[in-house]
């Protein structure tokens, strides 16, 4: 593993509390892979025998629905961890996972992550933290789902992906429309009719890529105000 590699590890909540030596012999002799689209990490009712870091790409955890069709519970990039809380519960992924953009992910064995939280009690409280953060963006999710439109989450979406809040952004969909759409919660017919209906608050796509005139202009209209162009 690279050293920038390593050190991204170490900024991550569940690590941050630990020495260099710790972190390591948690890691113990995990290797970057590279999965490439489509490549599925874990279905539901596997063994939880690993959790994952991201350093670059998407991975996406879900549920199958009733009807075939599929629950997105989140999406995954890089800097981020998945299943991780699994790693300490144990038992069998309640989900699945599935990588979809070109992803280089490090799989973590749990049970090297579980002796270490034996030997060192105090580190749960770092995973605590981490879980507490996960779960307040999960409440947020479902919050918005239950309060904004369709149109309102797409521009919400957008606007995540902006590296800026203010004045003009171009930018790159990260991934499958069928998969944002999921994420969203709308059906993928739809997200072509909102991205259109959004020209009225200066967005305009071309192919893979969005074009938004005015960030703070979408960001009123995510939170629910009436407001147009001029």
């Amino acid at each position: 593993m690279k050293q920038e590699e390593f050190s991204l590890i170490r900024n991550h909540p569940l690590f941050q509390g630990l020495s260099d030596a710790d972190a390591q012999a948690i890691l113990g002799s995990a290797a970057v892979k590279t999965y490439p689209k489509g490549y599925v990490l874990f279905t539901r009712e596997d063994p939880v025998d690993y959790f994952y870091f991201v350093f670059d790409g998407w991975v996406k955890v879900y549920r199958e629905t009733i009807d075939g069709g599929e629950a997105v519970i989140g999406i995954f990039t890089r800097g981020e961890t998945l299943a991780e809380a699994m790693a300490f519960i144990g038992g069998n992924y309640p989900a699945s996972s599935e990588v979809v953009e070109e992803a280089r992910v490090l799989p973590i064995r749990s049970v090297n992550f579980v002796h270490y939280l034996k030997e060192n009690p105090e580190v749960g409280l770092t995973m605590l933290s981490s879980l507490s953060k996960r779960m307040h963006h999960l409440v947020g999710e479902i919050e918005s789902l239950k309060t904004r439109t369709a149109s309102q989450r797409v521009a919400q979406f957008l606007l995540r992906l902006c590296s800026t809040d203010d004045g003009e952004a171009v930018v790159a969909l990260p991934y499958d429309k069928s998969v944002i759409s999921a994420r969203l919660g709308i059906q993928p017919e739809s997200l072509s009719r909102i991205l259109a209906r959004l020209r009225n608050y200066g967005v305009r796509t071309e192919r893979e890529r969005v074009i938004i005139s005015d960030i703070a202009l979408l960001e009123r209209y995510s939170e629910g105000e009436s407001v147009g162009l001029s």
